[in-house]
């Protein structure tokens, strides 16, 4: 278990009150992992104690990210129930398996923005919702995207008070080779690449190279797992899928993307009716809204 307390300490997450921490993210794996919309907040307890969650941690978590509008709740007698934002659900739409590429059309969409530390916490907020929806930044004060999402950031936001400043605006590359330039440089592309080697070579070992997936470490536990998998996710999460032309068709992202079907595979294979089982037992069972199909 020593995995998932090292990434619960709050040292590296003290003034970052936007990043995914290790915690919320096995939160929002419980509604993957059960396949549901809706989770009462009992069965995520039990859930996570799986993981090695205290009962106390577990719900100061979920007051946490309600605060943070990662869940949203709801009141059934006694029971609450919790729910993915709008915003969270649509952002994990890649780690349930989408795959669709943008289209370079010869110029980036563009924000240039300039918010001082005197309004930090809405500067935070603002490079938070931005990269959340697509944009990446090129260098400080200027992130791109490869489409218009002016309106949904803008929607999602405050507006941005003086003397800060927010303006929209598009950047036509003189040719191929500076848009390429750019984009691997605001998508960190070569990081996604190092990044790649240990991950695949951990998949590989669970799948005994791809010959028996579920057979190889047959031992390990779902904590150990989780810290595979939260690896993976976080990675996805990272790194969007980018237009083939700019960075070619053996892009990193593509490559993370299939690790994840891989995870998801062993997950199935390993722990999934360790799971139903516990949340089974639950006498909060009844109460899970189901996502259609499942």
């Amino acid at each position: 278990m020593t995995g998932v307390h090292d990434h619960t300490k709050r040292r590296e997450d003290v003034g970052d009150r936007y990043r995914l921490t290790r915690i919320a993210f096995d939160v929002i794996s419980a509604f993957g992992c059960l396949r549901a919309q809706g989770l009462p907040g009992p069965v995520i307890v039990g859930v996570l104690a799986e993981h090695g969650y205290s009962s106390s941690s577990v719900h100061n978590q979920l007051v946490r990210m309600v605060q943070r509008n990662i869940l949203t709740s709801e009141r059934l007698g006694r029971v609450s129930i919790y729910r993915l934002s709008p915003r969270i659900l649509s952002g994990f739409m890649d780690i349930a398996g989408d795959r669709e590429e943008p289209t370079f059309e010869g110029r980036f969409h563009c924000v240039m923005y300039s918010i001082p530390e005197s309004a930090r916490m809405q500067r935070d907020r603002f490079q938070y919702v931005s990269r959340m929806l697509g944009y990446r930044q090129l260098r400080p004060g200027l992130l791109l995207s490869f489409a218009d999402l002016s309106d949904a950031l803008s929607a999602q936001l405050p507006a941005v008070v003086e003397p800060g400043w927010c303006e929209y605006a598009t950047i036509e590359p003189a040719e191929m080779a500076s848009a390429k330039r750019m984009t691997a440089r605001a998508f960190d592309v070569e990081s996604a690449t190092l990044e790649l080697p240990p991950l695949e070579s951990e998949l590989a070992a669970l799948s005994q190279d791809g010959s028996h997936p579920g057979g190889g470490l047959p031992e390990m536990p779902l904590v150990k797992f989780f810290d595979i998998y939260f690896e993976v996710a976080r990675a996805v999460m990272t790194h969007p899928i980018l237009p083939s032309e700019l960075v070619g068709s053996e892009q990193p992202a593509v490559r993370f993307r299939t690790l994840m079907d891989r995870c998801n595979l062993e997950y199935y294979l390993r722990f999934d009716q360790q799971i139903l089982e516990c949340a089974g037992s639950s006498s909060a069972f009844d109460l899970i809204e189901w996502l259609p199909n499942s």
